[in-house]
């Protein structure tokens, strides 16, 4: 049985970790594009580049999660943080666009420390404190993400390969952190025993509830990646936002999430059921998206994103958390895998619905497209997830 005091500083051991990596994520993701026009990319390379990431992560996250349930947590942070270590070397050193397209998809193939992270947070919990866990860990990747632009783009006053570098080491940190820190919470005396293929993940998706979830997920998650992909053709065309403001208004979006992770979402699911704040809170996103087309300047817009952001990082925490309560502990890694992975195959493909939405119907279309999409979500959540995760049971209203 693990002490209270070893499960906080798991915990915390863990935040500094996604900390770190999305740090280092946050450093490069702006740069790439200039990265590449240094080695003659054209438009249309630059935007196969930022799709080669996410390719990646919808094989590789599943894979990972699986092979932290068959040969333990430790040793899956240790390969996917190690292959993030690796591929920023290289984007560093790269001399050719040929390398900087590896380098993106190496991270991409290993990278599934997010999901080995959600399910250590799993094994050191108990259902009544996951999401507060889970929330803190959404927490580090926004604050890391909201950080590491601006440390990328003063490092970059020295050369494009410096923040590459600089993300290097702070994946070396993090491998130094996982060795010396970090226990494994899911060791595995007898590996064979554990099955490791694509079988065994589809006879844990043929589960009724946990497919239902899955598709809950989808249709949410692209919804509020396709809001986040087209903010700023939307600030421009709606708005005539100059990129300074719209600037801003992502950083204020960014802030709340982190706050509301960090602080609100123990609070709210210490008094409500997981399952209780995404049938009740998608229905207002709804309405806020639906409200955020008609949106004409900046106060009404932020009037419509703060309670938006909150029900979204709220949502969003629980989904995961559900999706931990959904299948046994030796799947639990491979299922969170394939939960990733949905968001990795929205970020591909939310940003061509945004883009076409706003260019062929027009902006004040784009909140009731995204609006649709998470009531969707809402219907498979509320009709089918909620039987069959109540199993007969007569659960709290």
């Amino acid at each position: 049985m693990v002490s209270e005091k070893d499960r906080k500083k798991t915990l915390l051991t863990l935040f500094f970790i996604v900390f770190a990596d999305m740090l280092g994520f946050g450093l490069i993701i702006p740069l790439l594009p200039y990265y590449a026009k240094q080695f003659g990319a054209s438009d249309l390379i630059v935007g196969v580049l930022s799709m080669v990431y996410p390719l990646g992560q919808i094989f590789a996250s599943p894979l990972i999660g699986r092979m932290s349930d068959k040969f333990g947590r430790k040793i899956a942070l240790l390969l996917s943080v190690g292959g993030t270590f690796l591929s920023l070397l290289l984007l560093g050193f790269a001399k050719s666009l040929t390398l900087i397209f590896i380098s993106r998809l190496v991270d991409g193939l290993t990278g599934g420390n997010i999901t080995v992270a959600q399910s250590y947070i799993s094994d050191f919990t108990d259902e009544k404190s996951r999401s507060k866990s889970l929330g803190m860990i959404g927490a580090a990747f926004g604050l890391g993400f909201i950080l590491g632009p601006a440390f990328g783009g003063f490092l970059s006053r020295w050369g494009f390969s410096v923040p590459a570098f600089f993300a290097a080491g702070l994946s070396f940190i993090n491998l130094l952190n996982i060795t010396f820190l970090l226990p494994d919470s899911k060791p595995v005396s007898n590996p064979k025993n554990v099955p490791y293929n694509f079988q065994e993940l589809k006879k844990t998706f043929s589960d009724k509830k946990v497919f239902s979830l899955l598709f809950t997920k989808f249709f949410y998650s692209l919804g509020f990646t396709t809001f986040e992909s087209s903010f700023a053709l939307f600030a421009m065309r709606r708005l005539n936002l100059p990129l300074s403001q719209t600037s801003f208004v992502l950083a204020y979006v960014g802030i709340v999430l982190v706050i509301t992770q960090g602080f609100l979402v123990g609070k709210i699911t210490k008094k409500f059921a997981e399952y209780v704040v995404v049938k009740y809170l998608i229905p207002i996103a709804v309405i806020l998206l639906g409200l955020y087309s008609f949106s004409n300047n900046i106060p009404i817009l932020l009037l419509i994103l703060t309670p938006l952001s909150i029900s979204s990082a709220l949502i969003g925490v629980s989904i995961t958390s559900l999706s931990t309560k959904s299948v046994s502990k030796d799947k639990l890694g491979g299922t969170l895998g394939v939960f990733n992975s949905v968001d990795s195959l929205t970020r591909i493909i939310s940003p061509l619905i945004g883009a076409m939405v706003i260019q062929f119907l027009g902006p004040k279309y784009l909140g009731i497209v995204i609006a649709s999409s998470l009531f969707f979500s809402y219907l498979i959540f509320s009709f089918k997830f909620i039987p069959t995760f109540a199993n007969g049971k007569e659960l709290e209203v």
